[in-house]
């Protein structure tokens, strides 16, 4: 591993560093890092899109005729940086974006027939490009732990505190998220 230009990252924390490398959040962002990287190498490769719009597509279709908002609460990501996807993916013919019946203020988005059949097609050929990379690991365990971390992080987002914890440990994963207040 490479850590600062030229300097390795110490394997251990006997090696000089408090740890790094065993840390949960360590883990987690490098097994992170890895999962996006294979999910992106293969969509690209053979569905020509990105990891990233894809995940705005494949929202879109789980949650059906949807907002922007409610596309970037659920990805958890800012709502211009799902703007600038979308404007793409209707250029593209993926989507189709229109007025709210109830909000003036927001977008209704929704999948086109193309859209639908590159999410099922990509989703179908992504999952099994990536067999094998949950083999040997419990993954009720490991969903639960997750939802424990997401809370925990969660906690931590809002204010700084673990107020929220709590409540987002009893919120489905799937399930929106509360509205983040402006940075």
């Amino acid at each position: 591993m490479i850590g600062p230009p030229g300097k390795p990252v110490p394997a251990r924390a006997g090696d000089g560093a408090p740890g790094i490398v065993e840390s949960t959040a360590f883990k987690l962002h490098r097994a992170t890092v890895l999962l996006d990287r294979i999910a992106d190498d293969y969509l690209l490769a053979n569905h020509g899109i990105r990891y990233a719009p894809f995940l705005v597509l494949l929202m879109a279709r789980v949650l059906g005729p949807t907002t922007q908002q409610a596309i970037a609460a659920n990805l958890g990501v800012s709502r211009a940086s799902i703007t600038q996807r979308v404007g793409a993916l209707a250029e593209s013919g993926l989507m189709c974006v229109g007025k709210s019946a109830t909000d003036a203020r927001a977008n209704t988005v929704v999948l086109t027939a193309e859209g639908v059949a590159l999410v099922d097609a990509a989703w179908a050929g992504l999952e099994d490009h990536q067999g094998g990379i949950d083999d040997g690991v419990d993954e009720t365990a490991l969903a639960l732990q997750l939802d424990r971390l997401i809370a925990n992080a969660l906690g931590i987002s809002h204010s700084g505190t673990r107020i929220a914890a709590a409540e987002a440990a009893s919120t489905p994963s799937n399930a929106p998220t509360r509205k983040r207040s402006a940075r």
